[in-house]
C-alpha cells in the first residue's frame, strides 16, 4: 500500500511537472496559432532595439490580454556560424472562444510611422 501510494505521489508530481512549462512560442506568422481559453502563448519576432525600431501589438481585448512585451536573446545557426539575436515575445492570454489575431506593428523612433506589418491568426478553443 505504501509503495502504491509513492508511486502515485511521483506520478502526480510528474504530471504537475510537464503542466507547468513555458507557453509555446511561435516565430511564423503562417501558422495559425491554436490554444485553449485561459492558456498563454508567445509570439517572437526578430528586433533591434538599439536602432529605435520597436514592435507593437494590437489585440482584440475582448478576445486575447497582451500579458508582457520583453526582449530575449535566442541564439540561431545562420550559414554555419552560430549567432545571437534578439527576439520581442509578446506573451498573450486567451480569453474567449473564438477566431482574432495580433497584429504587429515595426514603429520608428518617431512613433509615428509603421515600417513594417505581421499578422498572426489565433483560434481559441
Amino acid at each position: 500500500m505504501r509503495q502504491l501510494l509513492v508511486s502515485l505521489s511521483i506520478a502526480s508530481l510528474l504530471l504537475l511537472a510537464g503542466c507547468s512549462g513555458e507557453p509555446d512560442v511561435y516565430r511564423e506568422p503562417d501558422e495559425v496559432i491554436t490554444v485553449k481559453v485561459n492558456r498563454e502563448f508567445i509570439i517572437a519576432i526578430t528586433t533591434n532595439p538599439p536602432t529605435g525600431y520597436m514592435w507593437t501589438a494590437t489585440v482584440d481585448e475582448s478576445m486575447l490580454e497582451l500579458v508582457s512585451s520583453t526582449i530575449k536573446a535566442r541564439r540561431v545557426e545562420i550559414k554555419g556560424e552560430e549567432k545571437v539575436i534578439l527576439e520581442q515575445h509578446f506573451r498573450c492570454r486567451a480569453l474567449n472562444k473564438g477566431d482574432t489575431e495580433v497584429q504587429l506593428n515595426l514603429r520608428g523612433p518617431d512613433i509615428k510611422h509603421i515600417w513594417e506589418q505581421e499578422s498572426f491568426l489565433v483560434t481559441i478553443r
